[in-house]
């Protein structure tokens, strides 16, 4: 059903001010033009909106304080519209998903440098696991999404090796007489098996393992100094810090990390904001 603004205005005016008179003032027109277009709108709903008499003052109906809820959300929905001209014209922000530990870093490099090229469209982002982020992207909640890789999918557009590396807050004390405080995310098995990996391949340090249910309570973990865990280095930001050299610590092997975007790549923005994740992720590719 569509309708005229006009007649949802003059209805909403009528309906704050319970004046016909006032409200055609307040629209700089008169009142029969006012009192027509509520008459039209509760023909177009077939109900009475508001109750007038000739002598009997104005009062709203049950039906009218009902619409005038749906009335008041269109008009603020039209006002928000004019504000935004990107969104009137059809540019809606690009939804991007991605993990906490490359919202906090990654990120807002690549944003930041889209924008320096193009500056013609806003970006929301939003944080999951990189298992949800899939599911997010075939439920049509994100149109992009930047995570390590879940294998082969229709959506995958990118995929670059990114160097991990050992990190830890940069206070970090170890204690060589205690295994090295290994902490990672309850569901970050592949991190955890690159860790233990390197671990028994180089044979000169023992670990005790510790898990976290939440992104960010395992990086205040870290930042306080109390673990060490693993992340690609292109993610690292303080006050963490790569603490691999430091400690003698082997080489991790690389792990994969996607962009995916449903239905391919077909607007210029998603294209350079694609390209901008590339090069924060494989910086020397």
């Amino acid at each position: 059903m569509a309708f005229d603004l006009k007649h949802i205005e003059s209805f909403v005016s009528v309906a704050e001010t319970l004046s016909f008179s006032t409200a055609a003032a307040r629209a700089n027109t008169v009142q029969s033009a006012i009192s027509t277009h509520v008459m039209l709108l509760e023909q177009q709903l077939d109900r009475t909106l508001i109750k007038r008499g000739r002598g009997q003052p104005v009062t709203i109906t049950a039906d009218g304080a009902a619409f005038l809820v749906q009335a008041r959300r269109l008009l603020a929905l039209t006002d928000e519209m004019a504000r935004r001209p990107e969104t009137a014209a059809g540019m809606t922000p690009l939804r991007l998903g991605t993990t906490i530990t490359f919202a906090l870093s990654v990120i807002p490099k690549a944003i930041s440098a889209c924008a320096d090229r193009t500056n013609t469209r806003r970006v929301t982002v939003r944080t999951a696991r990189s298992h949800d982020l899939i599911d997010l992207l075939e439920q049509g909640e994100i149109d992009v999404a930047l995570m390590f890789d879940q294998g082969a999918h229709a959506a995958r557009q990118a995929t670059m090796r990114t160097k991990l590396s050992w990190v830890a807050g940069d206070k970090y004390v170890h204690d060589d007489t205690k295994p090295l405080p290994l902490a990672f995310l309850e569901d970050a098995r592949d991190l955890r098996r690159h860790a233990f990996a390197a671990l028994d391949k180089g044979g000169a340090h023992a670990a005790s393992l510790q898990s976290h249910p939440d992104p960010i309570g395992l990086r205040a973990v870290l930042a306080a100094g109390l673990a060490i865990s693993v992340m690609p280095q292109v993610a690292i930001v303080a006050p963490l810090v790569d603490v691999g050299a430091r400690l003698g610590l082997p080489d991790l092997e690389p792990k994969l990390v996607s962009i995916y975007a449903m239905g391919g790549v077909q607007d210029r923005y998603l294209d350079g904001l694609c390209h901008a994740l590339e090069a924060q992720c494989d910086p020397a590719g």
